[in-house]
């Protein structure tokens, strides 16, 4: 008996094709942005880091808006999540590696934790109410 032959792989839809390019048009402004930050301007290297850390904070805010638009959370959030790290990092950084006063770093430090804080609490609000949704909805199935 011959095995039946193997069947093509699917093709790709145009909606596939145009978010694929969507996204590699993405990558390549995210990447862009972020070389022209660290390799093309003559900022001190504070600066940079300041810079890195607003853009991130940018894009978080931007690729949870998505999330939270497209329902997907399976990349978006990761990308979110991601982001805000990264914009952490930044402004920690510069901070550190700023020659400003202690003071003003001081005030700067707890501006920051407290933004970091706050972000922290509302994503552990939603994951307990994503959490007690999905539960609720679990219970209203019913099994055949």
């Amino acid at each position: 008996m011959d095995s039946p032959p193997p069947s093509p792989l699917p093709r790709l839809k145009v909606s596939s094709l145009a978010l694929l390019g969507i996204a590699v048009i993405a990558v390549v402004v995210l990447v862009a942005i972020y070389g022209y930050i660290l390799f093309v301007t003559t900022m001190a290297f504070h600066s940079k880091l300041w810079w890195m850390g607003l853009v991130s904070f940018i894009f978080a805010a931007v690729f949870y808006l998505l999330s939270a638009a497209t329902k997907d959370r399976t990349i978006m959030r990761s990308a979110s999540a991601a982001f805000f790290l990264i914009g952490a990092g930044g402004f920690y950084g510069s901070l550190f590696l700023n020659n400003d006063s202690e003071f003003s770093k001081l005030v700067w430090l707890v501006i920051l934790s407290i933004l970091v804080v706050l972000i922290l609490v509302g994503i552990v609000y939603m994951a307990r109410t994503e959490e007690r949704d999905a539960a609720r909805k679990a219970q209203r199935r019913l099994t055949p």
